[in-house]
């Protein structure tokens, strides 16, 4: 053998071998898991965490956030109210089968749905149809400020395994039903579901055929739900899962002082509130009977006042969170910082006044419905919001749920009283003004649970989302918060702060919307 081939044959093992040392496996974990893999049933953070990996936009967004080409190479507005979509050529989805415009159409269309939780993302559409087989035609009703930034939300499906599965509508989450997309996944992107259990794991695996460019190393991926905070944090510093999240915040330091693990910390664009139904004419779950206090503001107001917002923050927050008088984070577009702050202060004597000027000087009892492996805290800030509405006689009985359980008993309005928080995961206030805020009618307001109702926030809304001047959006958007503001529709507690924790080993980029991202994750 020459000197020349033996070299040449060295150095090919060798980059063999170097390839096979840089794919990795990756083992993370999370308080919470996702409640389908049906991609238009569940507009929930985790649910949508683990479909971005597995089904695809027209566009998508960038590490920074921004909107970048999908599905879609370009596209153009030959009038404000249509849209034109050229498809990316050779794309396929797990199955084989070839992307077409049709797939495009048929998803949008299943996403508008009324069963669906993801129609606020398509709220302006009319229609989709394909023109061609790699072009994809959108109307819209009125020109849409927000629509680039809400098609990542509406993820693409096969409308051919859709319809041999008996899966072309979604499953309604909220009245338990399923269908073969409920555990079955097939779409184009960059990793495929490869076994799942829920509420224990999901294992995914790279997409070999992927039309994109990997910017990970990682071949295999298992999605493990721990929603002990101490489990979940013994397994990081063991070294049995080498992501976790989210670190409660008592052991940020002690990780910090690791030198197996490291936590990265960062703002995140959910808010925390309690929801109070406003909607039923007697209490479900509270002791009053013939009436809810609930519709009367100046209950809500009460509450409101009652709790020391500044308590939750430096204690049982340990200062990670920032205060906040409105539903949608800073930050998030079209909003105005000014407008967070908050309408009444903590003040429980005005509360205690408030409470027996509408009737309720000796209090009530309810209900709290609470996740406890959802959010940073969750059950600790029910228990302290209990106690402090304790000082004001409203005695309050805080019922701890799993996530999926909580979801579902809220969703279907079997509740009096909850906390949860809200993501506009496409960045722009119209989302959480229209599912949290609209009344609940027509497919508006899927997650006003308290069926808080305003008619002219509801006109306000609206106009939000045709509106195209930057400047005249804020404002619209500003009017809609300070009405619901004075109505106190909800209470507004905090903007939520992220902690991400994994080994030393992991390079991640923290995102905003609290999703993790396998492309944007690399393991030394």
């Amino acid at each position: 053998m020459s000197s020349r081939l033996l070299r040449g044959l060295l150095l090919a093992m060798a980059a063999l071998t170097l390839s096979v040392a840089q794919a990795a496996s990756f083992k993370w974990a999370s308080q919470d898991d996702a409640t389908t893999l049906d991609p238009h049933a569940f507009n929930h953070g985790m649910t949508l965490t683990l479909l971005n990996h597995i089904y695809e936009g027209l566009v998508r967004r960038d590490k920074d956030m921004r909107i970048e080409p999908g599905l879609a190479v370009r596209w153009e507005q030959p009038t404000p109210t249509s849209w034109v979509f050229h498809l990316r050529q050779g794309v396929r989805f797990h199955d084989g089968s070839p992307l077409t415009a049709e797939d495009v159409a048929f998803s949008i269309e299943r996403a508008m749905h009324k069963d669906s939780d993801m129609k606020v993302f398509a709220a302006s559409i009319v229609s989709a149809k394909a023109r061609d087989a790699s072009t994809v035609v959108i109307e819209t009703a009125f020109p849409n400020a927000a629509l680039l930034q809400s098609l990542p939300e509406l993820r693409v499906m096969s409308k051919g395994w859709s319809e041999r599965n008996n899966a072309t509508t979604p499953a309604n989450m909220r009245m338990k039903q399923e269908n073969a997309a409920t555990r079955q996944a097939n779409g184009t992107g960059p990793f495929k579901l490869e076994s799942r259990e829920p509420d224990v794991r999901t294992v995914l695996v790279r997409n070999e055929q992927w039309w994109g460019k990997h910017t990970t190393n990682i071949q295999r991926a298992e999605l493990v739900k721990i929603s002990s905070d101490a489990t979940r944090v013994a397994a990081l510093l063991s070294g049995e899962v080498d992501f976790a999240y989210p670190i409660p915040l008592q052991d940020v330091p002690r990780l910090d002082t690791s030198d197996r693990v490291k936590v990265m910390q960062g703002p995140e664009i959910r808010v925390m509130f309690l929801s109070l139904d406003q909607g039923s004419d007697e209490l479900k779950y509270a002791n009053v009977k013939g009436k809810n206090p609930f519709k009367d503001q100046r209950v809500r107001q009460a509450l409101y006042q009652a709790i020391d917002i500044e308590a939750i923050r430096t204690r049982i927050m340990r200062n990670s969170v920032k205060t906040t008088g409105i539903l949608v984070a800073t930050g998030v577009n079209s909003v105005d910082p000014a407008a967070s702050q908050r309408q009444f202060p903590f003040d429980p004597e005005a509360a205690s006044r408030l409470m027996a000027q509408a009737g309720y000087g000796s209090g009530f009892e309810v209900t709290l419905d609470c996740p406890n492996d959802r959010y940073v805290n969750d059950e600790q800030v029910c228990i302290a919001v209990a106690s402090m509405l304790a000082r004001i006689g409203v005695k309050v009985a805080v019922n701890p749920l799993p996530a999926a359980r909580f979801f579902q008993k809220i969703g279907s309005g079997d509740s009096s009283f909850n906390f949860f928080g809200y993501t506009p995961s496409n960045l722009d206030a119209y989302n959480t003004l229209e599912v949290i805020m609209a009344s609940r009618q027509g497919g508006s307001g899927q997650w006003n649970v308290g069926r808080y109702s305003n008619p002219q926030v509801d006109a306000l809304i609206q106009r939000v989302l045709s509106e195209m001047d930057p400047r005249r959006r804020t404002e619209l958007v500003t009017q809609a918060l300070s009405l619901h503001k004075q109505d106190v529709g909800h209470i507004p507690l905090y903007q939520q702060g992220l902690a991400w924790g994994m080994k030393k080993s992991v390079d991640a980029v923290l995102q905003i919307d609290n999703r993790v991202n396998l492309n944007h994750i690399s393991v030394k």
